[in-house]
């Protein structure tokens, strides 16, 4: 297994890495700062937890249509286009109409807009690197994103209280467009050309590898967003307290990734690796004491880079290249839908139960994202055996209906 110093000598990758790690900065911010705007504004989690859902019901539906017309329309364009239509819908949000329907309107948009960062890199990974060194590109990715999680959460927390949420809303519009611009302009992006796929949209959901993969993210993504709302109810009133707590649960991740970066991907990594998720989470429950909680995300944040760089593994090794794209475009639905929807449905639990209720939802979510791989082991590739795009000539094992 070769080093993570030997991935960031490749031409091109530390420049693609850095910019979109700037311009996906207001993922980390994005769900908090709804979260904390709206119910400032309207008085209840429930709305805001509301406002969010519908955030997650647009980023839904855009991943895999952005994966297609990125290939049509060209990255460039695309992500131009993404970057204005979200920075406005942001700033709307933040300076528009007091009323939740307009909450809930503008945020469906904000969702649907969501810039392809995320399937345009992963795409772009395997150009740029051999097939020897996936493992290490992705899981240099999966530590170098946990930043966004670092940095984002605690800058909101500490802008909101003495700026206002209108004001930290719009600092994420604006740390979002300006990295936007910073990564539309990399050498890699403008060289970038994209594969036709010949499936029908949905197809690649099709392999049992991806499907798991995307779930699985999905899931363990939801459990987050409980966790991060649970969080910031827990510690009303103390924000940047709430900012801490979620870097560090952040900081647990990368120190994990770290640890993990050069150990194997086999087919039972993906549960695995999320055990430290679940086993974390479930005792942040326990109690509300804000050490507790800290140290117990910190134990969870240690399964969670670790096992994003699986799941991006297992997607960009289970398909052709030209299926890949938008493949990250549903892994990058289910990653921003699955915040936003643990998001609202911790944030109704907050309103009717409490706190720590939401605390346990986000680790029931997390549960089930080690049960799934877990039990679709045999289905799961050996990541030692092959890792990379299949070439157009490789069989590509699909779900057929009534399968056992």
């Amino acid at each position: 297994m070769a080093s993570l110093s030997e991935v960031v000598r490749v031409d091109g990758l530390v420049r693609l890495m850095g910019s979109q790690l700037i311009a996906r900065m207001p993922q980390g911010m994005l769900s908090i700062a709804l979260l904390m705007h709206v119910e400032h504004v309207l008085g209840r989690y429930t709305d805001a937890g509301l406002t969010v859902a519908a955030f997650s019901i647009g980023a839904a539906v855009s991943g895999p249509l952005m994966g297609r017309w990125m290939i049509v329309l060209g990255a460039r364009r695309l992500l131009g286009a993404t970057l204005l239509l979200n920075a406005a819908a942001m700033t709307a949000i933040a300076f528009g109409p007091h009323r939740l329907w307009a909450f809930m309107l503008l945020a469906i948009v904000l969702g649907f807009c969501t810039p392809p960062i995320l399937p345009i890199t992963r795409s772009l990974y395997p150009v740029l690197v051999p097939p020897r060194l996936s493992a290490q590109v992705y899981s240099l990715d999966s530590i170098t994103q946990e930043l966004i999680w670092v940095v984002g959460p605690v800058l909101v927390t500490a802008v909101a209280p003495l700026a206002g949420t209108s004001i930290a809303l719009a600092l994420v519009a604006a740390l979002g467009f300006v990295g936007g611009v910073l990564l539309l302009t990399a050498p890699a992006i403008r060289l970038a050309t994209f594969p036709v796929s010949g499936k029908r949209l949905g197809g690649v959901l099709l392999k049992w590898p991806v499907l798991i993969a995307i779930v699985s993210c999905a899931l363990q993504n939801a459990s987050y967003g409980a966790v991060e709302a649970a969080a910031v109810a827990m510690f009303d009133g103390q924000q940047f307290t709430v900012g801490i707590i979620i870097a560090v649960f952040a900081i647990g991740s990368i120190v994990g990734g770290i640890v993990m970066a050069r150990v194997a991907m086999r087919p039972w990594s993906m549960a695995t690796r999320q055990s430290a998720l679940a086993i974390g989470t479930l005792a942040a429950a326990l109690s509300p004491n804000p050490w507790w909680v800290g140290a117990a995300l910190f134990v969870a944040g240690l399964g969670t880079a670790p096992s994003l760089a699986v799941m991006y593994n297992v997607v960009s090794s289970s398909l052709r290249s030209g299926d890949a794209t938008e493949a990250f475009g549903w892994m990058s639905s289910g990653l921003l839908a699955g915040i936003a929807m643990g998001s609202a449905g911790s944030g109704v639990l907050v309103d009717h139960v409490g706190a720590q209720s939401a605390m346990l939802f986000g680790a029931g979510l997390a549960v089930l994202a080690v049960l799934l791989p877990a039990f679709g082991t045999s289905k799961l590739p050996d990541l030692t055996v092959h890792s990379g795009p299949l070439l157009d000539t490789s069989a590509v094992p699909v779900i057929h209906i009534g399968e056992r």
